[in-house]
């Protein structure tokens, strides 16, 4: 990429910089980054450094594209993008002229993807030529990246701070994605945050792999912008085993990833790794995990367990592993981030302050402003509590309870706490009954409707000698008779979604029970 000339090198900081002002947006503080880390490598991929100079230059080349296609505040641009340079430098663009992404996975069938276009409104998709084919069969306005010209003049940000920054597609309860309006205040709550928590030292480096369809994106690409550091692109969606590659490069001292993807990791580490804070979220964290990842990197890695529903920007509770007190069972999710509240609710909707469980409520400027086209799911959802007056609230739906010391505790789905012959059981309580026996490794147990009640089946990862016959013994000596699968298989590797969670409906069809 050659330098552009035309492009400012001597901007002056914001009026809302040189006030200490609280930014109204992402990319205020990302724009300043430009300036005061102009030098600093801000990406690496494929081979290539990019300092913020070259990163700075592209997002104008894709906003004056953007501009001149008729793209403007408000305006909803699908984006299908390949792991390079351009991916980050388009959402910054996109940003910085105040349109709104819609990210697509380019995985996503043809029938989601048209869903996703038409009920987010998105008036153009901007894509990556290897992604041409993914987007053959849409109507709207099209930009392809590798026909953006390089030389573009500075563009004057023109984004407000005001509305949407992004729409992300979730699954919905009804079989269709919903999509859930993330707002510029509730972006930059969350990335303030994780920008002084994540990122100390403009060398930090963090991985960024997963799809932009997973918000686990933001907080690699935004927080350390905002700081000075730089971002390792590594094509996970085409590429399985991206793991391996991140694990290689030494540079990267930064991951964010899921249990399902953490157990992966942990057969490929020892304490020669760079590595040194691993944030882990989407799913249930065990303890037992967690001891292994921090024993094989050693006392000074530090790993966050970072919960949050998408409602509630990426991220609004954390809690730092802490081997000598987080033994056994689950790993806490801790108490809320910044800004952020967290409340345990009873069935009478009152809040519990002792160590009862309930379902946990989420307060604060995090809360997404709802869902896309969705009024009556949106009121159910965002909703309000007698017990918290004037409190915007999010309905969780995951169980929890509150630890003496404060932690909060993540106990499951409501849905998924299931009663058998009678009987409550926790998921959570059945598979760490599984990863105690001395030879399994990883599990997944799950319940489902069999002859008018709920049956409990599951799978297991282990060492060779692992025999489905001596554990399911073992587990009959130490468990109630209703609380032992009634099917459970040994598997070589567990199967996970693109977004490095397990792929339920692939494990049942492993059981045959689809």
């Amino acid at each position: 990429m050659e330098a552009n000339k035309d492009y400012p090198e001597n901007r002056t900081k914001s009026a809302v910089a040189a006030s200490n002002l609280r930014p109204e947006s992402v990319y205020d503080c990302i724009d300043l980054s430009f300036c005061a880390y102009r030098e600093n490598i801000a990406v690496t991929c494929e081979g290539f450094d990019y300092s913020y100079g070259d990163l700075a230059r592209r997002v104008d080349d894709i906003a004056a594209s953007l501009l001149e296609a008729g793209c403007g505040e408000g305006t909803r641009i699908c984006v299908v993008l390949f792991h390079n340079l351009d991916l980050i430098a388009s959402v910054l663009a996109i940003l910085k002229i105040g349109a709104v992404y819609v990210p697509i996975d380019p995985r996503t069938p043809d029938i989601r993807v048209n869903f996703i276009i038409q009920d987010s409104g998105s008036r153009f998709v901007l894509f990556s030529d290897e992604y041409a084919g993914v987007v053959s069969g849409v109507t709207i306005g099209k930009i392809c990246l590798e026909e953006i010209a390089e030389g573009s003049p500075a563009v004057t940000p023109r984004s407000s701070g005001k509305g949407l920054a992004y729409i992300l597609y979730t699954s919905g309860s009804t079989g269709r994605p919903k999509g859930v309006e993330i707002t510029h205040e509730n972006l930059l709550n969350y990335c303030l945050w994780a920008s002084r928590t994540y990122f100390d030292a403009e060398d930090d480096r963090i991985a960024l792999y997963s799809t932009l369809a997973f918000d686990f994106t933001v907080t690699c690409i935004f927080p350390p912008l905002m700081r000075g550091a730089s971002i390792a692109v590594v094509d996970g969606v085409n590429n399985p085993m991206a793991i391996q590659e991140i694990v290689d490069d030494y540079s990267i001292n930064i991951i964010k990833i899921t249990p399902s993807y953490l157990f992966l990791l942990s057969t490929m580490i020892d304490d020669s790794s760079s590595l040194r804070r691993l944030i882990v979220g989407g799913e249930d964290l065990a303890a037992s995990l967690a001891e292994k990842v921090q024993e094989r990197l050693g006392p000074d890695a530090e790993i966050v367990n970072e919960y949050g529903p998408t409602e509630a920007t990426v991220g609004c509770i954390t809690h730092t592993f802490d081997p000598e007190t987080d033994i056994g069972g689950s790993v806490p999710i801790g108490r809320p981030m910044g800004d952020m509240e967290a409340y345990v609710v009873d069935g009478g909707a009152n809040v519990i302050e002792d160590g009862r469980e309930g379902e946990l409520y989420l307060a604060g400027p995090g809360l997404a402003s709802g869902y896309v086209n969705l009024p009556e799911q949106t009121r159910q959802a965002f909703t309000s509590l007698s017990a918290l007056p004037g409190r915007r609230v999010y309905k969780t739906g995951d169980l929890a309870r509150r630890n003496p010391d404060g932690n909060l505790v993540f106990l499951g789905r409501i849905d998924d706490q299931v009663k058998i012959r009678g009987n409550r059981v926790e998921l959570s309580e059945v598979a760490a009954a599984i990863r105690a026996y001395p030879r399994a490794e990883n599990t997944y147990v799950t319940a489902v409707p069999e002859l008018g009640t709920y049956s409990l089946v599951g799978v297991v990862t282990g060492s060779p000698e692992l025999r489905k016959a001596d554990l399911l013994e073992a587990l009959r000596r130490q468990l109630p008779a209703y609380m032992v699968p009634t099917t459970l298989e040994v598997i070589d590797e567990i199967p996970m979604t693109a977004n490095q969670k397990v792929d339920r409906d692939s494990v049942l069809k492993i059981l045959g029970k689809t």
